[in-house]
């Protein structure tokens, strides 16, 4: 009987927050270093987690690390998803970069709203990015989900070294699914430290 793709364990992970697996291309991996648990997003050798990335697992990981990691490795469910959000805004910096080096990325808002016309697979809207956002083109583009919000004009215009940047489009692919990938991975990460630091605060039941 063949396997099916999902079983594949070559293809496949197990959340170390849920339990269930997924494909490994869906989740976070993490490591051991120095004694402490990092978001290893490069390097795939040596003994490493995944989770995904969803904030109630997220916040259940530390359960399941230890057994994983076959170490007593201590880490709170807050504490991992700052961890996580700061490392994965890191990684998104990086991909941002690459596309502006591969001459993959349209920047300003008349550029990228061409090349959203053309089929470009993700938009980058800065926070504060205004009227742009009301824009045929970047209404589109949130609609069919490519499009992520993300910094503010002055914060990508320094990125990119240039003046404010409202609006940007990634026209690689691979560059662009990971940059939304990434984006849901931070949002989830500050949702799991902001309900984790929550639940450190709640009196203890009597």
């Amino acid at each position: 009987m063949n396997q099916q793709p999902h079983d594949n364990p070559r293809t496949t992970r197990t959340c170390v927050g849920c339990g269930l697996r997924d494909e490994k291309a869906a989740m976070l991996r993490l490591a051991v270093a120095g004694g402490e648990i990092v978001f290893n997003a490069t390097i795939q050798g040596g003994r490493g987690a995944h989770v995904h990335a969803r904030a109630e697992c997220i916040g259940r990981t530390p359960r399941g690390l230890a057994r994983a990691f076959k170490s007593n490795v201590r880490v709170d469910g807050a504490d991992l998803g700052r961890t996580l959000a700061v490392a994965c805004e890191r990684r998104m910096v990086g991909l941002l970069l690459a596309a502006l080096r591969s001459r993959s990325l349209a920047i300003g808002s008349d550029a990228a709203r061409m090349a959203l016309t053309g089929g470009a697979p993700l938009a980058i809207v800065a926070t504060d990015a205004g009227s742009i956002r009301k824009s045929i083109e970047v209404e589109r583009a949130i609609a069919d989900g490519r499009a992520i919000a993300w910094k503010t004009k002055n914060e990508l215009g320094v990125l990119l070294g240039g003046e404010a940047v409202a609006l940007c489009a990634v026209r690689h692919a691979g560059i662009a699914s990971e940059l939304k990938f990434m984006r849901a991975a931070v949002d989830a990460g500050t949702a799991a430290a902001r309900e984790g630091a929550e639940c450190s605060r709640r009196p203890e039941a009597r």
